[in-house]
This record gives C-alpha cells, structure tokens and sequence, in this order.
C-alpha cells in the first residue's frame, strides 16, 4: 500500500530575507529609509536610522506563523 505524499513545510524566503529572529523569540527587522537619499539628512537621524527594531506582538505571531521551519 502506497502512503500518501507529504509536502515539505517551506518558509517564505522574502521573510527570512527582511526579518531576523534571536534565540529568545523577539523578532527584529531592519529601520526604514537607510537605502539611499542619505546625503540630505543630519546626523542624529541617521544614527536613529542604524541597527535594527522591534516588532509589536501582533506584527511578531504574523511573521513566526509565515517562517515554519528555523
């Protein structure tokens, strides 16, 4: 008798891509507007700009549920 095919859980790559999740859970993505027109802008806006944030709690059950497999 033939077992039916199980289907390999994928993660979404444009996920892994834009967000990063630490050993601890929390999920951190990169800070908007550090790509290019940086010239314009003073420096502390552009130390605000650098590193990485936080996501809401909300934000956060969406992306783990789109990266299944770590």
């Amino acid at each position: 008798m033939l077992m039916p095919k199980k289907y390999k859980l994928k993660n979404r790559k444009s996920v892994v891509k834009r967000f990063k999740i630490r050993k601890s859970g929390k999920v951190q993505k990169r800070r908007e507007g550090q790509s290019h027109y940086l010239a314009n802008d003073k420096a502390p806006l552009k130390q605000r700009k650098k590193g990485l944030s936080g996501l809401k709690k909300g934000e956060v059950k969406q992306i783990l549920g789109q990266v299944r497999v770590l």
